[in-house]
């Protein structure tokens, strides 16, 4: 069987359990903690992993009747995510909660976008993709 990449046209997010309409890309970053734990007689760092963490951004055209990324910044509290990368394929996806920010920015050349950054809070599960 041949693998095949998969290209991110066909990508699919929930916001509190709730389509984000007008999304176009997204990132999601897992990080780990390392602390040093040296001794005395080491002469090479040694390091233990700490804490995981995921944060990442999503972004959209701004649509008239749409305002989740907004309201997920606004509600100042974690919310749901789940973000698909192919909606074709659902047993594949990233979710987890998360704390969101947000921006907007638009031009007299080109369309209004909105920027939502976000902090994962506890796990992030990632399913499928076997």
């Amino acid at each position: 069987m041949t693998t095949v990449p998969k290209h991110g046209k066909n990508g699919l997010i929930y916001i509190s359990g709730a389509e984000l309409k007008g999304a176009n890309a997204w990132t999601i970053d897992i990080s780990t903690d390392s602390v040093e734990l040296p001794l005395f007689s080491d002469t090479w760092k040694k390091r233990e992993a700490g804490l995981s963490g995921f944060s990442g951004t999503i972004t959209v055209w701004q649509l008239s009747d749409s305002k989740q990324l907004a309201t997920a910044a606004a509600a100042g509290t974690t919310v749901a995510l789940i973000v698909y990368p192919d909606r074709d394929a659902q047993a594949n996806h990233y979710s987890g909660n998360a704390i969101f920010g947000f921006g907007a920015s638009g031009g007299i050349d080109s369309g209004i976008g909105e920027t939502a950054s976000f902090e994962g809070d506890d796990t992030l599960y990632v399913a499928g993709f076997s």
